[in-house]
């Protein structure tokens, strides 16, 4: 009797994540080649990174273009700093296939890109990148090395990267599944993978791999805090994702060390009394310390690579209290754009969805709040508003002291690793307690959070390739007028969208089935 609920238990999270796979395949192939952002000087970094070129030989721009606005010779400068050269081998120059083109005109298609295919010499190329920890840069530009042209290099290294971040995906569903809740258990990671996540995990550089890895890493340290102790892979997995994490980017290590402080804040004090004849282990949590702190060790030895690279190559803005000032004036602005491109807007921030899709989404996350809200204690409720404002404030921080020092925009893809915060505690929360949800409230969620998220999902992608094959003013079904299209056709890439979107879906009926485990539900339960 308890093997089906099980089996469709499994069912529903192989169905979600094959669902997050297909549809970071299909922005692999349909996003336009040099369209993510900064992709160029992101692929030169890759290419050098994997060629053993760690550190490159510093450059300057050739002819640098940030207008006469204010702060623009300040931006020159920190550019340069950031710059280095790296040998590129033949065939491998971005900037000899003219990508991207039309960057910022969204009403003209990409057919600029309708080029015939050239075979460059190996050359030198400036990356404005240069000076990134190369950690994880190196790990598709490896595979980018091997190859002969540049948009070999490009789809191979965009399919690594999305490789990885589909794994990382997997451990988030994996950690945050309750047999005992269902599918409740996961709308906080289905709202956290919101479009731009994908997005940016299917572009080459590594602000993808840095979110989702914060996502998995914020999800694990959650599970470990629920009452009984957190399966044994947690540990070892917590290990390798933050060490992931705290490579990937200069902002990785901050990541790591949320993390634990997360899981404190949001732990469950409560313990179980179970009796060991019925399946319990019969002790507190917190035993067996030792080999856990053991499994730490990655994390802690990627947040020592970082910093040592911080310290040793990466140049580091002048603090200005006037920059900072201005940066607080601008909060209201900056905020509404971080909201948005928190769910997505493609291209280099500068191509969104339709204003529906955000209030979807949005209104999504707001209502699992709310429930959060509802069945949480005291404690947990306080614990929330801690997370939610410090959040807040630590996002607010980075943007005026460190960020906007720069005197470049502060992107929303920069803070949404603290973003993701907001549907992962909530999410948690609500699982912990959603045997008090009413059955008719636990169907709904059960429903509703899928379809938006599947319903989003498809009007990201819908909305990107719009762009790219007739512009954002031409017709809505553009299958048939194409005027640029990708490798292997618009067809293949909207039918693995199509079959992302009916995994996601097939999770709802499935999830609909499983419902919680009755047995485990009937064990003496938290007091």
């Amino acid at each position: 009797m308890i093997r089906g609920p099980r089996i469709r238990g499994r069912l529903t999270r192989v169905l979600v994540v094959a669902g997050f796979a297909l549809l970071l395949a299909a922005w692999v192939g349909s996003n336009a080649p040099g369209f993510g952002p900064d992709e160029p000087a992101n692929f030169i970094k890759e290419v050098g990174a994997g060629t053993g070129q760690w550190t490159g030989v510093p450059g300057r721009l050739a002819h640098p273009a940030f207008g006469n606005q204010p702060g623009a010779t300040e931006r020159i400068n920190w550019i340069n700093r950031n710059s280095r050269v790296f040998r590129l081998p033949a065939g491998l120059d971005p900037g000899a296939a003219h990508l991207p083109c039309d960057l910022f005109r969204n009403q003209r298609s990409t057919r600029c890109l309708n080029r015939p295919p050239t075979h460059p010499p190996a050359t030198r190329a400036l990356s404005y990148v240069g000076t990134y920890e190369p950690y994880v840069y190196a790990v598709p530009g490896a595979a980018m090395a091997r190859t002969h042209t540049v948009l070999g290099a490009l789809y191979t290294g965009r399919a690594v990267t999305a490789g990885l971040v589909a794994v990382l995906l997997a451990v988030a569903v994996a950690a945050a599944w309750d047999t005992r809740t269902g599918p409740v258990s996961i709308t906080g990671v289905l709202l956290a993978a919101s479009p731009m996540v994908l997005f940016l995990g299917s572009v080459l550089g590594t602000n993808g791999i840095e979110i989702a890895g914060a996502l998995a890493l914020f999800t694990l340290v959650l599970r470990m805090g629920r009452v009984g102790p957190a399966p044994a892979w947690t540990w070892p997995a917590a290990g390798l994702v933050g060490a992931l994490v705290a490579l990937s980017r200069p902002t990785g290590p901050a990541w790591v060390l949320l993390a634990p402080m997360l899981g404190w804040v949001l732990a469950d004090h409560r313990r179980e009394d179970h009796d060991p004849k019925r399946g319990g282990v019969g002790r507190p949590i917190g035993s067996r310390w030792g080999w856990r702190v053991a499994w730490l060790v990655p994390a802690a030895m990627g947040v020592a690579a970082t910093l040592v690279w911080e310290r040793a190559v990466q140049p580091h803005p002048r603090m200005h209290r006037a920059v900072a000032v201005e940066g607080l004036r601008q909060l209201d602005v900056d905020a509404q754009a971080w909201l948005r491109q928190w769910v997505g807007v493609f291209g280099w921030a500068s191509l969104p969805m339709p204003e529906f899709a955000y209030r979807l989404w949005w209104a999504a996350v707001i209502v699992l709040v709310g429930l959060a809200f509802a069945l949480g204690s005291a404690r947990a409720r306080l614990g929330l508003v801690a997370v939610l404002v410090g959040a807040a404030a630590l996002a607010i921080g980075l943007d005026v002291l460190v960020l906007r020092q720069t005197r470049f925009p502060v992107y929303g893809r920069y803070l949404l690793p603290l973003a993701v915060l907001v549907p992962l505690t909530a999410g948690e929360l609500v699982a912990r307690r959603a045997d008090r949800l009413p059955a008719g409230v636990r169907r709904a969620v059960q429903i509703t959070v899928p379809l938006v998220v599947t319903t989003v999902h498809l009007v990201a992608l819908w909305a990107d390739g719009r762009r790219y094959a007739v512009g954002v003013d031409g017709p809505r079904w553009y299958l048939d007028h194409a005027q640029w299209t990708p490798s292997g056709g618009w067809t293949l890439w909207a039918a693995l969208a199509g079959a992302g979107g009916a995994c996601l879906l097939g999770a709802v009926l499935t999830g609909l089935r499983t419902g919680p485990d009755r047995r485990q539900q009937s064990q003496p339960g938290p007091g």
